[in-house]
């Protein structure tokens, strides 16, 4: 029995010596945990190379609540985690997309507290990609979603959508997913003192757990100062509007959409299909830029005049008697004798008989 105890703990003795410790998580320390131990990593599989297709600080969408953030070609690949930390926020319910601020509020998202004030958010994940839930604690590098073109995404003629994955780290704030983004510098960037450049391309070293680091890390550890000054070309135009309240965790169900959205897609299927050669981007964007509206005097109204009461059938005047014209007076007689009429004298009879005496 003690022979073959001797025999046993000489193999154990012999394979420790062969193989390496083993650590459950790939490299020491790398366990996931919150808060998240510091340092950020590109936010794709290691070994894979991207393009930067938006710098910070620029005047398309990377200004305001967006000008430290990152813009990189993933065409529907694995997006990982830039850095561990606990997922807050997510959403994956939605299959819409374009170029053009209608579709602000129709973006996929991911957001991770690093548990020292500041939140990773990932935007424009694909449709039900989604694979953790708030709550979840995720390591650095673990994959968390698919990238896609929900939300507001522009390919390179500034008409069509484009997917890509939109990075950045911000302000940790629980009513919000999308709050004011803060500059960060990455490890696997040895140049430019970590920060993506416009039209660069970078391999990723982030392999994440139980994976050997086949890239030199620089660490990258001295805040970096906050002052954004990217003016926006058109300011109708941005990444996120902010919500006016907090999504429920974990609550992504499809969204039915109300009549005035569907006429708004039509409207927009219809303004594309008739747009025979898109417009440049720069252009577009003039072209929605809003004009400056004058605003409205206010017009006088007219008080309404008094209509007319018809009144009963109009009664003729009386006749106003004429004024009597007073006649000449007659002629009074005068003093003068009138002149004598001659009488006529009495015939005289015949002889008078004289009556017998008697």
């Amino acid at each position: 029995m003690g022979i073959l105890a001797s025999a046993f703990l000489a193999c154990v003795t012999v394979v420790a010596a062969i193989v390496p410790a083993f650590h459950p998580t790939g490299r020491p320390g790398d366990r996931p945990s919150f808060p998240a131990p510091e340092g950020y990593l590109l936010p794709w599989a290691g070994g894979e190379l991207h393009t930067v297709t938006q710098g910070e600080e620029t005047p398309f969408t990377h200004n305001g609540l967006a000008a430290y953030a990152f813009d990189f070609d993933l065409n529907y690949e694995t997006v990982v985690a830039a850095r561990g930390g606990r997922v807050t926020m997510v959403r994956s319910d939605s299959n819409l997309g374009g170029c053009s601020p209608f579709f602000s509020s129709w973006t996929n998202y991911v957001a991770i507290d690093h548990g020292d004030g500041t939140t990773g958010l990932y935007l424009h994940l694909a449709y039900n990609s989604v694979s953790v839930k708030p709550g979840d604690i995720v390591a650095q590098g673990d994959p968390i979603a698919i990238s896609g073109e929900t939300g507001v995404t522009c390919s390179g003629d500034g008409y069509n959508p484009g997917p890509h994955l939109h990075f950045q780290v911000q302000r940790t704030d629980p009513t919000h997913y999308f709050t004011q983004s803060l500059p960060i510098a990455f490890d696997d960037i040895a140049t430019s003192a970590g920060v993506p450049q416009q039209d660069a391309t970078y391999i990723s070293g982030n392999y994440g757990r139980g994976k050997e680091q086949k890239i030199k890390l620089t660490p990258h550890r001295v805040p970096r100062e906050f002052n954004p000054r990217a003016v926006p070309l058109n300011p109708a135009f941005f990444e996120a509007p902010k919500p006016p309240a907090t999504p429920s965790p974990g609550s992504a169900s499809d969204q039915a959409l109300d009549a005035d959205t569907t006429a708004g897609l039509a409207a927009l299927a219809t303004a594309t299909a008739a747009a025979s050669e898109p417009p440049p981007l720069i252009e577009r964007l003039l072209e929605l830029t809003p004009t400056e509206t004058a605003t409205p005097t206010d017009t006088p109204t007219p008080e309404p005049s008094a209509t007319p009461v018809p009144s009963a059938t109009p009664v003729p005047p009386s006749p106003v008697p004429p004024t009597p014209v007073p006649s000449e007076p007659p002629p009074t007689a005068t003093s003068e004798p009138a002149t004598p009429v001659a009488q006529a004298s009495p015939l005289p009879s015949s002889t008078a008989v004289s009556s017998p005496t008697p």
